[in-house]
């Protein structure tokens, strides 16, 4: 399945699939489609009050990245239960960078604050430390094998049918969650079930390359960008557990104590 292939790093993945399913344990994660994907908020969906958003900066990610035309980018981390990083020990520190470009050294030492919890509902710190998320997903052609009336969800909400034809080419462009994506076709954007398009394209062949960034603020104030394959590889850094669907917190000792016992399981277990 694609949200399988969006972790490229085995042990990051294995750590965070075991935490996420530890936290949907009893969950309904039943999802009208016509309600859209509650696990992708668009800047600033996570926060609960209106009168909030004004806290929560809007950012021209392409301006302050290098990613170029081939690279979709936008706001929020995929997934129905978007993965995170917390702090599990005391004086973390770890390497980030003043831009989120790949290829700039990561130069900057950023101290975190103990049992933060860097996760997109975690609406407390997204506020307190005005945190930022975003994705860069690498583009992809979906090309039809016949024609075909595809189902997507537009912005009102409801269901409506786009009409294709064979040799019609869609671009992916970002993962949601529940099996929805976001692809291009002639100029618009469309919201349409990975399902949709299995028996009639090539989708099962995109691999999808994404990069999930996050400004932190770091402790005394200055703020830098972390990206996510490699602050979970950081000693004193685990990823991000979950209460429930929308439900995040800074860790208590029980939580730190629940990821470290996670972690130690990932490390012994076989990745799925």
């Amino acid at each position: 399945m694609m949200e399988d292939l969006l972790e490229r790093d085995m042990k990051a993945r294995w750590m965070l699939a075991a935490m996420l399913a530890l936290a949907a344990c009893g969950q309904d994660s039943t999802v009208d489609p016509a309600a859209g994907t509650p696990g992708l908020p668009s800047l600033p969906a996570p926060l609960a009050d209106e009168a909030d958003t004004d806290v929560v900066e809007t950012i021209d990610f392409v301006a302050i990245s290098t990613y170029d035309n081939n690279w979709y980018l936008s706001a929020g981390w995929p997934g129905q239960y978007p993965p995170g990083f917390a702090v599990i020990d005391l004086d973390v520190r770890v390497q980030a960078r003043m831009r989120p470009v790949p290829s700039d050294p990561q130069d900057v030492s950023c101290q975190l604050p103990e049992f933060a919890n860097y996760q997109l509902w975690n609406r407390e710190r997204v506020l307190s430390d005005g945190l930022v998320f975003f994705v860069a997903s690498l583009k992809a052609p979906v090309t039809l094998s016949q024609d075909a009336q595809v189902e997507h969800v537009a912005e009102s909400g409801v269901l409506e049918t786009l009409d294709l034809v064979r040799g019609d080419v869609l671009t992916f462009l970002r993962y949601e969650g529940e099996g929805f994506m976001v692809v291009s076709f002639n100029g618009q954007t469309y919201n349409i079930n990975e399902s949709e398009l299995r028996d009639i394209s090539d989708i099962a062949s995109v691999t999808p390359r994404t990069d999930e960034w996050a400004r932190v603020t770091c402790l005394g104030g200055k703020q830098a960008w972390l990206l996510l394959s490699e602050v979970l590889t950081e000693p004193g850094i685990g990823p991000s557990p979950l209460s429930g669907f929308g439900e995040s917190t800074d860790l208590s000792a029980e939580d730190v104590l629940a990821v470290r016992e996670m972690i130690a399981f990932s490390e012994e277990a076989p990745p799925p």
